[in-house]
């Protein structure tokens, strides 16, 4: 039987909120409630649960999908439109979404959203409506009104691209860098008070490891061992490593968004951090039958600590070193660009890269091929140089 829990996200008209809907005591994933009486918004509903079951998305993904389509259905809803005439008007809602300040607390309260913010309220609507199209509840005028049909930059197969988007992904140029630079990696790490965060923003780093990642590592994943040697049932023998697996059931809801297995080389520095954190860890009362990789501290009311972390945490964690260590404010997906933007100035070829951040796309490492103006320059001296001949 599912099990509701509730999140509440309160409008003035009308009424909705997202809900937890709980399948198993391992596989979850979030709805839309809406109207005076609360009750699920069956076509979002059917979507989320065709992407929660039916693509295997991670359940943190329809949460996130939810918060989209419950403002988007809200709008629907105080404008009296049907799916069908929504379509048509989606940029008037795109328009409200960049006149909108934001309300909740936190950083950039009461400031209007950027592109990147807004790319995925997009990918979200984008995606519910080819599903509705899937399954023939909208007219192909609605889906003509929100895509248009091209060829695929890598395939060349006719594909649908949407009609309106913005940019997702913040140049060098706008002056919001993605990636943390080495210094400001050292800077957080100079920071750390204890042997644990020291160690996950290492592996944030140098391992270029997702935040939801490092949280859902189980102790049993990580075989430091040096090369030539395994660890029974793993055939790995280069070296020391971790192995990240697709779970679900994380108790805070962490996800990891590789499919099936990935290997990740752990450098030296890395190992030597996580023998540090073995030892404090010894120190927690209850960690000791704990699987996770890392776990909380004992906290200040008498909790025996050895709890499972959430990624707020170790997104609250980041923040908090940035600020500590007097740099601008780092999240914890900028140190994975800090990985993938170094790897791509070191020339690492395109399939090599792929592998090392688990990319499924190989165009998805295109946003860490950054080129500084020194590289450019020196680039087109060579060439010149190739042209006419050394100066």
């Amino acid at each position: 039987m599912s099990c509701y829990i509730p999140l509440v996200f309160v409008v003035d008209r009308p009424t909705a909120e997202i809900l937890r809907v709980e399948v198993t005591d391992t596989l979850a994933y979030w709805t839309v409630l809406a109207g005076p009486t609360l009750t699920v918004v069956e076509d979002v509903d059917g979507f989320l649960c065709h992407l929660r079951f039916g693509r295997a998305r991670a359940e943190s993904t329809t949460k996130t999908y939810a918060g989209h389509l419950k403002r988007f259905h809200a709008w629907c809803d105080e404008h009296d439109l049907s799916r069908e005439h929504a379509a048509a008007e989606l940029s008037h809602y795109l328009m409200k979404l960049r006149t909108t300040p934001r309300l909740t607390s936190g950083r950039g309260q009461g400031q209007l959203p950027q592109d990147s913010t807004l790319a995925p309220a997009l990918a979200a609507i984008h995606g519910f409506y080819l599903h509705l199209a899937d399954l023939r509840r909208i007219s192909a005028k609605a889906v003509d009104a929100l895509f248009v049909t091209a060829p695929h930059p890598a395939t060349g197969k006719l594909v649908l691209e949407p009609r309106i988007r913005v940019d997702a992904r913040p140049s060098h140029a706008s002056g919001r860098a993605p990636a943390a630079s080495h210094e400001e990696f050292a800077a957080l790490l100079r920071a750390t008070r204890t042997a644990r965060d020291r160690c996950m923003v290492a592996l944030l780093g140098a391992c270029a490891l997702r935040v939801g990642q490092v949280v859902g590592l189980f102790r049993e994943d990580i075989h430091l061992v040096p090369a030539g040697s395994t660890v029974p049932g793993c055939p790995y023998s280069l070296g020391p490593h971790l192995h990240l697996e697709k779970r679900d059931g994380h108790p805070r809801g962490a996800a990891n968004k590789n499919r099936g297995t990935v290997v990740v080389p752990v450098p030296g520095p890395v190992v030597m951090l996580y023998a540090d954190w073995m030892r404090e860890r010894l120190a927690i009362p209850g960690a000791g039958n704990a699987v996770w990789a890392f776990v909380s501290f004992p906290g200040p009311t008498g909790e025996p600590g050895g709890q499972v972390l959430g990624t707020r945490r170790v997104q609250d964690l980041v923040s908090d070193l940035a600020q500590d260590a007097g740099i601008r404010h780092i999240h914890p997906h900028m140190l994975r660009h800090t990985f993938g933007e170094t790897a791509a100035d070191l020339d690492v070829a395109c399939d090599v890269l792929q592998r090392l951040l688990g990319h499924r796309d190989v165009a998805s490492q295109n946003v860490y091929r950054n080129p500084s103006d020194a590289r450019v320059a020196h680039a087109a001296q060579a060439v010149n140089d190739k042209i006419f001949g050394p100066a």
